[in-house]
C-alpha cells in the first residue's frame, strides 16, 4: 500500500535531513516548510553547539539558505560553509550560545524567471515611493510593490511566530538578528528598519544598492552583469535616511568587496556610512580588497561577522 501525501512528505524531509546532519563539520540541523507567497518556503534551524536554549541564546535569520551549507544545494557549486565556520570556532576554544535559523530565498530552481522572483522579494518595497515619478517606478510598484513580496513581513508575522511556538522561546531584538548577502543584505537592513522592535542587530554583506533597469530586471537570469540604477541607489539611500532614527540602540554591519560586481558597491556604501555617522548609529563598515561577488568569500568574513554582531 503506497503512502499517503504526508507520510511521504514526512519521509523524504527526514532522509534529506540525515544527508546534511551527516555531511555537516560541526551541529545538527532541523527544517520544516513554511507557506509564503504561494508556495512552501523551506526554513532550517541549525544548533552549532547543541540544541539548549537558554535566556541568554541569540538567534539569526540567515537569508538564502540555500548557500549556507553544503556547495551540492547551490546553483553554481559555491557555499558559505557555516559550519565549517562555527567548527573553526570551537577549535579555537569559542562556543557561541546561538541557534542559525536559515531561509531559503525566493527562487524556484528550474523555473526561467527565479533570479527576478528573488530579487522582487527582497527589494525593500517601502524605497519605491522615493523614485521620482516615471515608468520605472510604475514598474516597480506593478510588479514588486506586492503583499505578497513583503519579505520583512514574512518574517515578522509568520516566521517569527512559528519559531516562537517550536522554540518555546520569546523572540524580539535583544536575542534576535538578521543576516543576509547582496540582495539578502539590502533585505536584511530593510528588515531591521521597518522592524527594530523585533530585529537588534544585523548584518549586510556586499549589500546590492545599485538595483538594475527594467530591461535588465527582465533579462536578469541570462545576464552576466548589471549596470548601477542612480535612481535605485538615491531611493535607498533616502529610505535609510529617513527611518535611520529607528536604530539608535542597534546594531548594523556592512562590508564589500574590491572586484566585480562588488567594486559598484564602493560610492553608495559610503553615502549610506555617512548617513549613519550623521546618526551615531553603532556600525562597522568593511572593504575587503580583492573579494568577488561570491559565497566563498562571504563565508570567510563570516567569522568576524559574528564575533562583532554578538559581542556585547
Amino acid at each position: 500500500m503506497l503512502m499517503n501525501k504526508a507520510k511521504f512528505l514526512l519521509f523524504f524531509t527526514l532522509m534529506q535531513i540525515n544527508n546534511l546532519n551527516s555531511q555537516l563539520a560541526i551541529g545538527e540541523s532541523k527544517e520544516f516548510f513554511l507557506e509564503h507567497n504561494a508556495y512552501d518556503r523551506k526554513v532550517q534551524i541549525y544548533y552549532p553547539f547543541g540544541n539548549e536554549i537558554n535566556d541568554q541564546t541569540k538567534f539569526i535569520i540567515m537569508n538564502d539558505a540555500e548557500e549556507l551549507f553544503l556547495e551540492e544545494d547551490t546553483w553554481r557549486g559555491k557555499s558559505w560553509r557555516i559550519d565549517k565556520t562555527f567548527k573553526d570556532l570551537a577549535n579555537e576554544g569559542k562556543i557561541l550560545n546561538v541557534v542559525i535559523i536559515a531561509v531559503n530565498s525566493a527562487k524556484k530552481p528550474g523555473k526561467i524567471l527565479n533570479s527576478t522572483r528573488r530579487y522582487a522579494d527582497y527589494f525593500p518595497n517601502e524605497s519605491i515611493s522615493y523614485f521620482d515619478d516615471s515608468l520605472k517606478k510604475d514598474i516597480y510598484s506593478s510588479f514588486i510593490d506586492k503583499e505578497e513580496l513583503n519579505y520583512p513581513k514574512f518574517l515578522a508575522e509568520s516566521l517569527i511566530p512559528e519559531l516562537e511556538n517550536r522554540l518555546a522561546i520569546n523572540l524580539n531584538k535583544s536575542n534576535l538578528g538578521v543576516i543576509g548577502s547582496s540582495m539578502g543584505g539590502l533585505s536584511a537592513l530593510n528588515t531591521i528598519l521597518e522592524y527594530p522592535e523585533l530585529f537588534g542587530f544585523a548584518g549586510c554583506l556586499s549589500t546590492h544598492w545599485i538595483g538594475i533597469k527594467p530591461f535588465e530586471y527582465i533579462t536578469l537570469p541570462f545576464r552576466k552583469r548589471i549596470s548601477p540604477d542612480e535612481d535605485t541607489v538615491k531611493a535607498i539611500e533616502t529610505y535609510v535616511r529617513n527611518n535611520i532614527n529607528k536604530l539608535n540602540d542597534h546594531k548594523v554591519y556592512f562590508d564589500h568587496g574590491t572586484r566585480g560586481l562588488d567594486y559598484l558597491y564602493r560610492q553608495p556604501q559610503i553615502n549610506i556610512n555617512k548617513v549613519f555617522d550623521e546618526n551615531k548609529i553603532s556600525f562597522k563598515s568593511e572593504v575587503f580588497k580583492g573579494h568577488e561577488h561570491d559565497p566563498v568569500f562571504f563565508g570567510s568574513r563570516f567569522k568576524s561577522i559574528l564575533l562583532y554582531l554578538l559581542e556585547n
